[in-house]
């Protein structure tokens, strides 16, 4: 069966405890459990107050407009059903499981970070430290550990925000309650579902972007230490396809 988290973008206050809640499961932070909304988002503002995804913080609430209210999403990987990602891993460390999740295996990425520049909504971000690429894993240990038990930011979410459960079902209520919606079949096949009454382009949801990745990268960089021999080809390939993004995260930005 497959699984999707709704986000309800009108009944989100922005007190981030679902990134608290993130990084706790993920141990990118000391342990706050117990702690009220209002400590949690206090606490993390004030520990760093992340406003991009990093290796530490795979989730975010994004503000497209600080004076407004309306206009912030959480942001985290959309755990698409035809992912770029999987596709461009010569390591083929990324799957994607039947109940939607998208993982990355630790243990087999090599960071090539292909999978970073095919990504069509720049979600993976490498951990130098690690040296592996990371992104939201849709909390895929605990919830198949587990049926019972929703995503940590789901179940952390004091305004009832997120709802995990099964893709149609949820992608129907969505539709019975909301004007716009964006993934789980209606813009774009994923496990992740943005609902709302304003338009998703306002909120500052961008739609995906994909970025072919050239046959060449994908064939030379398999086992890594190859990559060497594509010398400036690879490398003027890689610099192209990232002005590339930059420059359509420009354009949108506007």
């Amino acid at each position: 069966m497959v699984k999707a988290k709704l986000i309800e973008l009108d009944k989100c206050t922005e007190c981030r405890s679902c990134v608290t809640a993130c990084q706790n499961q993920n141990k990118n932070e000391p342990n706050t459990d117990g702690k009220k909304a209002d400590e949690i988002r206090k606490a993390y503002l004030e520990c760093n107050g992340a406003d991009e995804l990093s290796h530490e913080d795979w989730t975010i609430i994004s503000q497209k407009d600080p004076k407004d209210p309306t206009r912030y999403y959480k942001k985290q990987c959309m755990h698409c059903d035809d992912p770029q990602c999987v596709k461009n891993c010569p390591a083929h460390a990324i799957t994607k499981y039947d109940n939607g999740a998208v993982v990355i295996d630790p243990e087999k990425c090599e960071g090539v970070k292909l999978c970073i520049e095919a990504c069509p909504f720049d979600i993976p971000k490498f951990d130098e430290h690690k040296h592996t690429v990371v992104k939201c894993r849709l909390c895929f240990e605990r919830i198949t550990q587990n049926p019972a038990l929703d995503p940590a930011c789901v179940t952390a979410c004091p305004s009832k925000a997120m709802k995990f459960g099964e893709r149609d079902e949820l992608v129907s209520y969505a539709k019975n309650k909301y004007k716009y919606i964006y993934g789980g079949g209606v813009g774009w096949n994923s496990s992740v579902v943005y609902a709302s009454n304003v338009p998703i382009e306002e909120v500052g949801i961008t739609r995906a972007q994909i970025h072919g990745i050239p046959e060449l990268l994908r064939t030379i960089t398999h086992p890594v230490g190859v990559v060497m021999l594509a010398g400036g080809a690879g490398l003027a390939a890689l610099n192209a396809m990232k002005s590339r993004k930059e420059k359509v995260a420009k354009a949108e930005s506007k």
